[in-house]
C-alpha cells in the first residue's frame, strides 16, 4: 500500500507471498480502519505465471473481510507473487491513519494439507495531497508532467497527487490539467 495515499483517493495494496511451494488455495481475512477507508474490490493475484483467482470476499464485520482463493484443478504453483490485490478508497481525514492486517488464515498445497504461513500487515496514513504534484516536491512545474509521462508508460509508479483531474484514471488528461495549472487557468 503506499504510505500516504491522498483524500478521497483510490489506492491498491497488495498481498505479496514468498516461496511458497504446491499452493493450492487459501483463505484469510484482511482488517482495517472502516472510518479511514472502505474495500471496493478484490482481484486476482500472480504466482510466478500463474493466475490466483478470488473465488469470493464478504464483509465478517465492520472493516473485516474474508477472501477465498483457489486455483482450479489440482495443479498447485510454486514461487513468489501475490495473492490479490484488494482495491481501497480513502474515506477518512487529513491526518487519520489504519493499519491493514491480515490475519485468521490458512494456505493449503495440492495434497490440502496446510502450508506454514507468517502474516504480517502494513498501514496508511491520509495525506493532502496538492493535485498536479506528481513528483511530491511541493511545486507545480513541468517537471510533474515529466512524471506524469512516466507513470503512463509504466516507468514510475502512480502518485498520490498523480491524478490530477481526479478522474480515477491516470492519463495525458491529467498533463493537459497541469499545464492549465501552471498556465494559471484551473
Amino acid at each position: 500500500a503506499p504510505d500516504e495515499p491522498a483524500l478521497d483517493s483510490d489506492f491498491t495494496a497488495g498481498i505479496i507471498i514468498g516461496e511458497v511451494i504446491g499452493f493450492d488455495g487459501g483463505y484469510y481475512d484482511i482488517t482495517f480502519d472502516a472510518t479511514v477507508m472502505r474495500l471496493d474490490d478484490v482481484t486476482t493475484g500472480l504466482i510466478g505465471s500463474t493466475t490466483i483467482p478470488v473465488e469470493t470476499y464478504w464483509e465478517v464485520s465492520s472493516g473485516t473481510w474474508r477472501v477465498v482463493q483457489s486455483i482450479p484443478g489440482v495443479i498447485g504453483v510454486t514461487g513468489s507473487g501475490y495473492l490479490a490485490v484488494l482495491h481501497f478508497h480513502v474515506v477518512g481525514s487529513e491526518g487519520d491513519s489504519s493499519a491493514i492486517s491480515l490475519s485468521d488464515g490458512s494456505l493449503y498445497d495440492t495434497l490440502a494439507e496446510e502450508i506454514a504461513a507468517t502474516w504480517a500487515g502494513d498501514s496508511v496514513v491520509i495525506a493532502q495531497a496538492l493535485q498536479g504534484d506528481v513528483n511530491n516536491d511541493g511545486l507545480i512545474h513541468s517537471l510533474d508532467i515529466t512524471t506524469v509521462e512516466r507513470i503512463i508508460v509504466g516507468l514510475d509508479a502512480p502518485t498520490a497527487g498523480a491524478d490530477t483531474n481526479q478522474d480515477c484514471t491516470i492519463n495525458v488528461l491529467d498533463i493537459t490539467r497541469i499545464e492549465r495549472i501552471i498556465a494559471g487557468l484551473d
